[in-house]
């Protein structure tokens, strides 16, 4: 990607909800897109992990990031109601949702994949994004700017041996990003992305590929490039949905 510079106060006053914000790429977006005054939501399972976060975000900068604690493994439509509830009750308006949380489980074949693991990757990678859409996407329709992005993998656009749910699952965001993209079309300024980071060092490449040298890889931080331009009014001209890391936009 071609480097663009923004202003520290990019992001000034921007309402940004992050899921899986407690480790990984979704810890790395809530600090970086914070240091640009994005008053970041931080959602994830691990409590300790959001109040660390959150403690570190509040001495850093001058924002108002706002935790939630959820297990999107058990999140239904009420839930996902009262996180649409909680917005609407500490800010004005949202303007981008980031859907970044997700996990692998196991690497299996299919035929030894048991259905509770297929279940929870599922509930988490792929009926999250869903729910969080369907009930935060009437927030974001109030934004001049309004953002709605997924986080992918190769594994998305291919199937592969051994990846069974996980690689099932990121198909199904990767429809439900288009499906988005088409249906919320007609709203100015409104765009949908699927991006895939590629090989990132975080727990889940880890998990994957465990006799990878995690040196080797990219930190985390070297994607917000790529999340400062989706978030930008530069994008609003993109005809593009999904978007690879080292890709020129």
């Amino acid at each position: 990607m071609k480097k663009n510079t923004y202003k520290i106060d990019f992001l000034k006053d921007k309402n940004i909800l992050v899921t899986g914000a407690s480790k990984g790429i979704g810890k790395s977006l809530a600090i970086n897109l914070s240091s640009y005054g994005a008053n970041t939501i931080l959602l994830a399972r691990d409590e300790e992990s959001l109040d660390s976060l959150y403690d570190e975000i509040k001495e850093k900068f001058n924002t108002s990031p706002m935790i939630i604690k959820c297990d999107l493994s058990l999140l239904e439509e009420s839930s996902a109601q009262e996180i649409a509830n909680l917005i609407t009750q500490n800010y004005e308006v949202l303007d981008a949702l980031i859907n970044n949380a997700a996990v692998i489980s196991k690497m299996s074949s299919i035929t030894d994949y048991d259905l509770k693991n297929w279940e929870e990757v599922f509930n988490i990678n792929l009926k999250s994004s869903f729910l969080l859409s369907k009930y935060l996407v009437p927030l974001l329709k109030h934004s001049k700017l309004p953002r709605l992005i997924f986080t992918s993998s190769r594994v998305a656009v291919k199937g592969k041996a051994f990846w069974g749910a996980y690689s099932a699952s990121k198909a199904g965001v990767k429809a439900l990003s288009e499906i988005l993209n088409e249906e919320l079309g007609f709203i100015p300024n409104f765009k949908v992305f699927n991006f895939d980071p590629k090989a990132t060092r975080t727990d889940m490449r880890a998990l994957a590929y465990p006799a990878e040298d995690p040196s080797t890889l990219k930190e985390p931080e070297k994607l917000i490039e790529y999340y400062l331009w989706m978030l930008s009014e530069q994008s609003s001209c993109s005809s593009k949905v999904y978007i690879e890391f080292d890709e020129q936009m």
